[in-house]
């Protein structure tokens, strides 16, 4: 195993070698991004898979931001697709109301439902080995420390031992590896940086992560914020359209009712 310091964070990364296929969950965000360039730095690019979780309901600068990195890594971004609504306003309309902490039918098939398809089209359930690098880090949220803060970066660890609802015909292939869970925020910008590339600049008008815009289950604040920009009126006329069409009020809350953990990596 190779041991790599960084200097602008004094994190120590360990290269392990594996002839698996590295597959990156890519968001647009910062803690994907930083990820995706660890495995550009140990690994030939035909060896990596970058994978987006679509939801159709991204901020045009996020896939302006996937496509700058398919062209600087000239590794295509694969796309999930959940074809029985493949927008939010889809599965809305399909489940004939709002998410909402009980009822995350968002993550569910977006996240959960859609990448299980995904992983069987690629073979992942027959014979192909994988190993996927998470860009979740244990400081960015209450719910990510609680969840994931115990797992070493620098380990290869068991998909079922963290996601256990997989099915087994598809961990006993997957393994999972955390690469930037001791990372702080300030730490993957720089890794970004010094590798030359530009972050999403979403994070220059204020956002601090990258996902649904909004995330339907954010608080009220953060929601408030995103809808009141030009491109989240433009969110929030689908809204206010399925209101009246569902005959169902949309509701935000003053805390985060746990928003989703699994598109802002």
């Amino acid at each position: 195993m190779t041991q790599i310091k960084f200097d602008f964070a004094e994190k120590l990364f360990v290269h392990i070698p594996t002839d698996r296929k590295i597959i990156v969950p890519v968001s647009g965000g910062k803690d994907s991004t930083a990820t995706f360039i660890l495995a550009l730095q140990h690994f030939d690019k035909k060896q990596i898979i970058a994978l987006h979780y679509n939801t159709g309901w991204d901020h045009p600068k996020t896939y302006e931001y996937l496509d700058y990195m398919q062209e600087k890594s000239g590794i295509e971004v694969q796309f999930t697709n959940y074809q029985e609504a493949p927008t939010m306003p889809d599965l809305i309309k399909r489940n004939k109301r709002f998410p909402n902490r009980i009822y995350r039918f968002c993550t569910a098939r977006y996240k959960e439902t859609a990448t299980k398809r995904w992983f069987k089209d690629n073979g992942f359930y027959d014979d192909r080995k994988g190993q996927m690098w998470l860009g979740i880090r244990s400081d960015e949220s209450h719910q990510r420390k609680k969840k994931y803060g115990d797992l070493d970066s620098n380990e290869i660890h068991d998909y079922a031992d963290v996601f256990s609802w997989f099915p087994k015909t598809l961990t006993k292939n997957v393994s999972l590896r955390f690469p930037v869970m001791d990372w702080d925020s300030s730490d993957c910008f720089e890794h970004i940086r010094k590798f030359g590339w530009k972050h999403n600049s979403l994070y220059d008008e204020g956002c601090n992560r990258v996902g649904c815009y909004p995330c339907l289950l954010a608080s009220k604040k953060k929601q408030t914020e995103e809808f009141n920009t030009e491109f989240g009126q433009k969110q929030l006329k689908f809204i206010k359209d399925l209101e009246k069409e569902l005959g169902v009020k949309y509701e935000m809350y003053d805390e985060d009712q746990g928003s989703c953990e699994v598109c802002n990596i």
